[in-house]
């Protein structure tokens, strides 16, 4: 029935903001941003994934419930990507750990609008 996730969305009352963090501490890849009434965001494209941060009516404030969902991105080195993204001041949850069932590595760290983000791969 589904084929694949087209897309990931990330919803803010503050869209710029939160995008341009992505951009310049992530260093995501922006492909696009629209300015429509009822369609306002940026889009990044992270590997062959499409990342959407945009304007929602409904979404104010930061995330109330940040551990409901978690966007895991995929780096060859987690401690190294863990001391670039210090260095640039990203609060962390969790520092790089083992995964307790199989040979990888984590960290868990929030963006400016309370949302729990992952970054997966080699020590």
């Amino acid at each position: 029935m589904f084929q694949t996730i087209s897309a990931v969305l990330i919803w803010s009352d503050n869209y710029r903001k939160l995008a341009k963090w992505y951009q310049d501490v992530l260093h995501l890849n922006k492909i696009e941003e629209i300015h429509h009434p009822n369609d306002t965001g940026v889009g990044f494209m992270v590997g062959t994934v499409y990342l959407w941060i945009g304007k929602h009516s409904k979404v104010k404030g930061k995330n109330q419930d940040p551990h409901r969902h978690m966007i895991n991105f995929v780096v060859k080195s987690v401690s190294k990507t863990y001391e670039e993204l210090k260095a640039k001041d990203v609060v962390f949850l969790a520092s790089p750990f083992k995964a307790p069932t199989f040979d990888k590595y984590f960290a868990t760290f929030t963006d400016p609008d309370n949302n729990i983000l992952q970054i997966i791969g080699g020590k």
